[in-house]
């Protein structure tokens, strides 16, 4: 797929979609199916948790990962094979979330003109600054998850 940003917001939005439910399907879920698009975000979730990659460039582009705690414990659980039962410490959720961030970012990395480059995750409660393009609101296992693209700001 070949899309230099910014490219029409709809295509933008497909891009992500399709990014995240390839990422899904092939590190977490195992088989496609289990991400869908929410038509309207519910924003419901208490104590959210973000993640978020930068991509530096000629376009700078922060993609941001958000969900709340107990749905971003439930995908480190699943990323990493646990058992319904296994305890998943605070820093493993931290690092599988950051771990999704990372493979979102680096995908939609191949769509920004070349010479771009993918920085480190971080991983806060906060989420971090800049001004939001667009968000793709999604549905895993009736879970809300939202992917931002941003313009850092700083940070």
């Amino acid at each position: 797929m070949s899309l230099v940003w910014p490219a029409p917001l709809d295509a933008r939005v497909a891009s992500v979609l399709t990014v995240a439910e390839d990422v899904f399907a092939a590190m977490v879920d195992g088989e496609p199916g289990h991400l869908s698009p929410l038509t309207v975000a519910r924003r419901t979730a208490p104590d959210p948790l973000h993640a978020w990659v930068d991509i530096a460039g000629e376009i700078p582009v922060r993609v941001v990962l958000s969900a709340g705690r107990r749905t971003a414990g439930l995908l480190a659980r699943e990323l990493a094979g646990f058992a319904p039962d296994e305890e998943v410490s605070e820093s493993e959720v931290a690092d599988a979330f950051g771990e999704v961030a990372n493979m979102l970012g680096g995908n939609l990395k191949g769509m920004q003109p070349p010479g771009s480059s993918l920085g480190l995750p971080r991983v806060a409660e906060v989420p971090p600054p800049g001004k939001i393009s667009f968000e793709v609101a999604l549905d895993w296992r009736g879970h809300e998850i939202v992917v931002s693209v941003l313009t850092p700001t700083s940070g």
